[in-house]
């Protein structure tokens, strides 16, 4: 599907030099849209545009070099996307971080997963919003891991008791929590300084109705990265209906991914807990919005 307007669709997504960031801009690069692929790396960010552009040849892509580790360097990465582009059609927040089995610390002294999977993204998105189109969408990769951990807001750093599974399914709930919210507080009425337009949900990494096991895509058939990431382009390009949703991905008879609504999903005190955590998250990435 391509754009109706004269210029195409414009897409950013972190962590799209591999895995899921990877795949979701193959997808979204031939479905029309002009892609900025961020991550860390531009040698690796320079390498996957190649290899789009090989599978696309007149894709329009470019590339942006940021650590979300750094809330400095996201500051900086931000103001320059608004300054090179027009108003964004999709935020896909795919970057993520895991299996770190020692607690570190990013430069802005978070922990590292809290800092990269999540802190990083609420910071990132709050500096963009500005920029968004009227009909916007963000999309943020969680995991099926947010149900095995609350937020700790008495140790977000893991001071105390770290282990990397609780750490990351910490930065996951975060993430999902921060979803959510988002979406609230843009369909609000009271909270204007928010674009009514965007829509936000969440898409776990974790696929639905494939046994990880013994499905025959694990020996045969596309990654499990690339079937999610095909699934958030999917989420950008198709309507999925209202916001603040959870999906995962799917697979089709041809072994592609489409996303797939979560549902049953029960979050006891849901609200409460995700506006503690976006006011603290103000605070620690001093990025107000």
């Amino acid at each position: 599907m391509t754009s109706k307007t004269t210029q195409p669709a414009t897409a950013l997504i972190t962590g799209a030099d591999a895995g899921v960031g990877r795949s979701a801009a193959a997808a979204l690069v031939g479905a029309g849209f002009s892609v900025t692929l961020a991550g860390r790396s531009k040698t690796r960010l320079d390498r996957a545009a190649d290899e789009i552009r090989e599978q696309t040849p007149n894709a329009e892509i470019d590339v942006l070099e940021f650590d979300l580790a750094s809330i400095s360097e996201i500051k900086e990465a931000a103001a320059e996307y608004l300054v090179r582009h027009d108003p964004w059609s999709a935020l896909l927040n795919l970057a993520e971080v895991s299996g770190i089995s020692r607690r570190v610390l990013t430069e802005d002294g978070f922990e590292w997963n809290f800092g990269v999977n999540y802190l990083g993204h609420f910071a990132l998105t709050g500096l963009l919003l500005p920029g968004a189109a009227k009909q916007a969408k963000v999309v943020s990769l969680t995991s099926a891991h947010y149900r095995s951990s609350s937020i700790r807001f008495h140790d977000l750093r893991f001071d105390h008791g770290y282990t990397g599974v609780r750490a990351f399914a910490q930065s996951k709930r975060a993430h999902l929590l921060f979803a959510r919210e988002l979406d609230r507080r843009c369909r609000s009425t009271r909270a204007r300084q928010y674009p009514h337009g965007v829509r936000s949900v969440a898409l776990q990494r974790e696929p639905l109705l494939v046994n990880r096991l013994t499905h025959p895509l694990r020996r045969f058939g596309p990654s499990l990265d690339a079937i999610a990431g095909q699934a958030a382009a999917q989420l950008i390009v198709d309507d999925h209906g209202a916001g603040g949703e959870l999906f995962a991905p799917a697979v089709a008879a041809d072994h592609s991914g489409y996303p797939v609504r979560v549902t049953g999903l029960q979050l006891p005190e849901e609200q409460t807990e995700a506006k503690r955590l976006w006011r603290i998250s103000d605070q620690l990435t001093r990025v107000t919005w």
